[in-house]
């Protein structure tokens, strides 16, 4: 989240809001609902009090893209998925199923992820970019690529 908002500072002509914000003025009102141009950080203490965090359980993040996709001004849907020992034991798959609803219903958004992992991981890199490619998401080398593209089409779709 805050190396997207870093990047998106200088490539977006409007403001980032965020319930981890790089400035106060950028502070989400209500991190329930998002605002403009937004990136939030599922992983905040808000978030995670009382329940695993989303790189354990996809359940609020999957809960929160529905909630995005059905906003009629999101355009991009930006994620990270984590594997590794203590992440989920198969997110990408969960996530890759919960795309394809979103999309029969919002064929206009983008969704770009990025995958921290390896080969060697439980949950395999290579089956994890599958499931994520099967479900029409643009997999980018790292976040800060994805955060690039994500920064690009917005303007595009702003011109």
């Amino acid at each position: 989240c805050y190396e997207a908002q870093v990047i998106w500072e200088d490539a977006l002509s409007q403001p980032v809001y965020s319930n981890a914000p790089l400035k106060a003025g950028n502070q989400l009102e209500n991190s329930l609902f998002s605002k403009g141009h937004c990136a939030l950080d599922l992983g905040e203490e808000e978030f995670t009090l009382g329940r695993p965090h989303p790189m354990i359980d996809n359940d609020l993040r999957i809960q929160r893209m529905n909630q995005e996709a059905a906003d009629s001004q999101t355009a991009v849907i930006l994620l990270d998925v984590v594997l590794g020992y203590g992440a989920h034991p198969n997110p990408a798959e969960e996530l890759a199923d919960a795309i394809k609803n979103i999309q029969s219903d919002h064929q206009n958004i983008v969704f770009i992820a990025s995958i921290i992992g390896t080969e060697e991981d439980p949950q395999s890199l290579s089956k994890s970019t599958n499931a994520l490619h099967q479900a029409g998401v643009i997999l980018c080398e790292s976040n800060a690529q994805a955060a690039r593209l994500a920064a690009f089409l917005v303007e595009k779709d702003n011109q």
